[in-house]
């Protein structure tokens, strides 16, 4: 119902040629940081870099705290099929949706085009891309056969635009290709024809991609098992928790190792975290250690307390 109203409330040239920067602006009211000339939130490169770093996972570290604690529930999509997934995929969304086609409204949009002499719609909007983006592509929900948005070429035209990977709720091919170029490429499957009969009706508007709803502008995490959309007013919140949890997790992956056959699981795992004090205090001493090597300020027990998203940090999850 939100997606269905969010594009209701755009005019019919703006859902066809893109919401436009007044349009996104509105429809991104948390974001109060800088934006593209197109109005898109733009996170900064610093926090990207601080994501890569980090190697945030796009389900524990991302999606986690999402659902927890800001009550997003509709964030992570799985089930891709996955090149180069070892990669990883860190940047910022620049969203395209296809529909399937319909000749009259083809026409219209296609003309428009035309006049402006504008190349074949897959093709102009990746003229649009920019360092940085992750192209998110809805092909008619999902829609692979006849649904191939890109092969080996245009894949690398990608790639070169942005420097990135991207991501296609839809179809691919020439995937030997593709493959060889190292960047990873989430998509549905492959199919060996070319552009069936879809038209494309929305550039830079929300999509769904699986259950998620994904707007322009949002961080993107891709990891070995699936894609995280994270809403760029939380990605700082998101990154900095993660950082803090990384560095309690190999202090924790340390004591698992030493411990061996006798390892008490519990005293590490559960519910509601570490219930041993002592446990707790070496921990945080751990990750502050960690930090001020890493040049980072040290995190006090009331901080650790307040980063209350997962009951595998230093302290229990809060209530």
């Amino acid at each position: 119902m939100l997606l269905l109203g969010l594009l209701c409330a755009a005019t019919a040239s703006a859902q066809l040629d893109g919401f436009g920067r007044e349009q996104l602006i509105k429809y991104t009211p948390t974001w109060k940081g800088d934006r593209f000339s197109d109005g898109r939130p733009k996170i900064s490169d610093g926090i990207l870099k601080r994501i890569r770093d980090t190697r945030m996972t796009s389900e524990e570290a991302a999606w986690g705290p999402l659902k927890l604690i800001h009550n997003y529930h509709h964030q992570w999509a799985g089930g891709f099929e996955i090149l180069n997934r070892e990669k990883g995929l860190v940047g910022r969304a620049f969203t395209c949706q296809f529909m399937p086609g319909r000749a009259e409204v083809a026409g219209v949009i296609e003309g428009e085009a035309a006049a402006k002499d504008l190349s074949q719609h897959n093709v102009r909007m990746m003229d649009m891309l920019q360092p940085g983006d992750v192209l998110v592509v809805d092909m008619a929900g999902g829609r692979v056969v006849d649904g191939v948005v890109v092969g080996d070429n245009l894949a690398l035209a990608i790639f070169v635009k942005t420097g990135n990977g991207f991501v296609v709720n839809g179809g691919i091919r020439d995937q030997e290709g593709i493959e060889p170029h190292g960047f990873p490429l989430y998509h549905r499957g492959a199919w060996p024809g070319i552009f069936g009969d879809l038209m494309m009706t929305g550039i830079n508007v929300p999509i769904q991609v699986g259950d998620v709803t994904v707007m322009p502008g949002d961080v993107v995490v891709g990891d070995r098992e699936g894609v995280t959309f994270i809403p760029p007013h939380l990605a700082e919140e998101v990154v900095a928790n993660a950082e803090l949890y990384t560095i309690a997790d190999e202090w924790r992956a340390e004591k698992i190792r030493a411990a061996g056959p006798s390892l008490v699981i519990s005293r590490y795992y559960g519910r509601t975290g570490m219930r041993d004090p002592a446990l707790q205090k070496e921990c945080m001493a751990y990750v502050n250690r960690r930090l001020v090597e890493k040049g980072q300020a040290p995190v006090s027990e009331e901080q650790w307390k307040a980063k209350r998203h997962s009951g595998s940090g230093c302290f229990p999850r809060q209530p």
